[in-house]
């Protein structure tokens, strides 16, 4: 293993332990919302009249405010029948920062760099480290990369011969731009945010989904 995805990996540690510690609370300030609002601030719906429904990634996911856990809902359906998977509490969290921290401003439609976001510097030297993975896997497979990203709900972007549009949530884009190894340069891959993201997520946050991304572009 890398020295990066080392750091990457503790990182990530450090993040579980402290999204199990807050995830009562995140929860809590959840249920002091006004439900109508947040929906219409995350880019979700209200089901059942108690429930908030999300698109996260090429799911729906929901909230019940009962059991202060997230479900990933069957295609069919957007009510809870007991038969869903829970999700745990890491991925959980993640969705309680975007529905807590979004504002509801709309996309900026202009690409940027994570150094570019709200503090991005102070993380944006860890990122060739968390797209390693992926530039190893998709090194020499651009087809094989769109049909994985195609899997997690991407949109195909023409502009490049290996890009897609993933959404993580309704109003969180994120491009992924794959440049194949060949004779003259090595592999790439670039990702780039709506000007807007840290309207939704935290830059910190913004990391740590993207390693999720990665772990699951990868896995």
């Amino acid at each position: 293993m890398s020295e990066s995805m080392k750091k990457i990996n503790a990182d990530l540690n450090k993040n579980y332990e402290l999204f199990g510690k807050n995830y009562d609370s995140s929860f809590n300030s959840f249920l002091q919302r006004d439900l109508e609002t947040t929906a219409r601030k995350t880019g979700g719906w209200v089901s059942g009249g108690n429930r908030l429904v999300l698109n996260f990634f090429e799911k729906k996911v929901i909230l019940d405010p009962f059991l202060k856990k997230i479900f990933i809902l069957p295609d069919y359906s957007e009510e809870l029948t007991g038969n869903e998977e829970m999700l745990d509490q890491f991925i959980s969290s993640i969705i309680l920062h975007y529905v807590l921290n979004a504002d509801g401003s709309p996309l900026q439609n202009e690409w940027v760099q994570y150094r570019e976001l709200p503090d991005g510097m102070f993380y944006a030297s860890t990122i060739p480290g968390v797209l390693e993975p992926a530039i190893k896997k998709y090194a020499t497979d651009g087809p094989g990369f769109l049909q994985r990203m195609g899997k997690m709900g991407s949109i195909k972007q023409n502009d490049f011969k290996f890009a897609a549009v993933l959404l993580p949530f309704k109003k969180f884009p994120m491009l992924f731009i794959l440049d194949e190894k060949d004779e003259e340069f090595d592999a790439g891959l670039r990702v780039l945010f709506d000007r807007s993201a840290s309207h939704f997520l935290k830059t910190d946050i913004i990391k740590t989904l993207l390693v999720y991304t990665i772990k699951r572009l990868t896995g």
